[in-house]
């Protein structure tokens, strides 16, 4: 439930400078657009503040990386960085550079995103006994199997992750539903699992109105605005909410705030669809929270979430929202009236037209999505802070 949304150790030490001079090691392949990215610089901020020395290894420089970042480049034959062949690679070498890297200057912990990059660290593990701590934001193998990809490279990724979430000395998760899936798909004991939720910091009291914000972005004052954003592809299920406009008596307009390799089908879709509504897919944007100022109602139809941080920065800002109802997201939104069937066009439909034309309803779905931020609002990077904390101060 939400209100037990923090399941980290309360007896370790914090305060400022609490991890002064202590070496973190992190890694991921390279900067993506979205929220997982996001999340991950957002730690390494945290922990700098602490005063950690945060090293970083990717196969592509990210020049708005914070600059305290120590960055290690490791070299790839290839100029894509996608495809088997590179993933094969990765997996082979990278263990080997984490070793070196981390040999060489002397790491205190391994701090990752994914059971994949656990298992990465293997002979830091092994060879220098350093401690890993693994934080796991979706389930990769429905992730995985949503957007198609071929079941052996599902099951040999779970099996890379399944080594390292046994190499591992703590595994944070985003909610109770993905801990329960670790645990027993895994075999991990729970209490070795952590909880910590992602949070949202209030970003509802603005000197700028809604109206100010849609003069800035050029949009209709009067026209009711439903935006979503994310990365797409199929497991945003953003089709669905373009055909749930199809049938809208009322007119509104959708805004598509992302990329991805459907987003050509997406238009294209747009296109056929014969509804009231104006769709207009506006790239990533930079300034994303001005869309959502801009904005009436947020929704996320996918049918996969870990813990959506577009959702997160939706009900920051005060914004109306509504999520698939899928246990990831009941996690978050807790009341019914906030959450749909993302299978079912029809039903979504017609709850978005009622919204539409009854302001009563309107307001009931305000009222669930403010109750909904309340629950989300703590100071997330203390609680890193003190995850990490735990494990230097041994």
């Amino acid at each position: 439930m939400i209100k037990n949304k923090v399941n980290t150790l309360e007896t370790a030490d914090e305060g400022k400078g609490s991890l002064k001079g202590k070496k973190i090691l992190s890694v991921y392949y390279k900067h993506k657009p979205g929220g997982f990215c996001k999340r991950l610089y957002m730690m390494f901020d945290a922990l700098l503040a602490e005063g950690a020395k945060i090293h970083y290894i990717s196969t592509e420089p990210y020049p708005k990386l914070n600059s305290e970042v120590k960055q290690h480049i490791l070299w790839t034959p290839f100029n894509k960085k996608e495809g088997l062949f590179f993933w094969l690679y990765f997996i082979c070498i990278t263990p080997f550079y984490l070793l070196i890297v981390g040999r060489r200057e002397k790491i205190d912990l391994v701090s990752v995103f994914g059971g994949v990059y656990g298992f990465l660290a293997i002979f830091l593990k092994l060879l220098l006994q350093k401690p890993i701590m693994i934080f796991v934001r979706a389930d990769g193998f429905k992730v995985g199997e949503s957007l198609g990809r071929p079941v052996f490279i599902l099951f040999f990724e779970e099996f890379l992750s399944k080594i390292g979430f046994e190499l591992s000395d703590q595994i944070i998760t985003v909610n109770h539903h993905l801990k329960t899936i670790i645990s027993l798909r895994h075999k991990i004991r729970k209490d070795k699992i952590t909880v910590l939720s992602n949070h949202i910091e209030d970003l509802s009291q603005d000197i700028l109105s809604k109206k100010d914000y849609r003069k800035k972005l050029t949009l209709d004052e009067e026209i009711f605005v439903v935006i979503t954003v994310g990365v797409l592809d199929s497991r945003k299920n953003v089709d669905f909410l373009i055909r749930a406009t199809s049938d809208l008596k009322e007119p509104l307009l959708l805004l598509i705030v992302g990329d991805g390799a459907e987003k050509q089908k997406l238009e294209k879709l747009a296109n056929e669809v014969a509804s009231n509504a104006r769709i207009i897919f506006t790239g990533w944007q930079e300034d994303v929270l001005s869309f959502l100022k801009a904005s009436d109602l947020f929704v996320l139809p996918s049918k996969h979430e870990g813990c959506s941080n577009a959702l997160l920065e939706a009900l920051a800002c005060g914004i109306s929202s509504l999520g698939s109802d899928t246990p990831e997201n009941r996690e978050v939104l807790e009341d019914e009236k906030l959450l749909f069937d993302p299978l079912d066009v029809n039903s979504f439909s017609d709850k978005l037209e009622r919204m539409l034309v009854d302001e009563n309803f309107l307001t009931e779905i305000k009222v669930s999505t403010e109750k909904a931020r309340e629950h989300l609002s703590f100071n997330w990077k203390e609680h890193i802070v003190k995850l990490h904390s735990s494990y230097l101060s041994l």
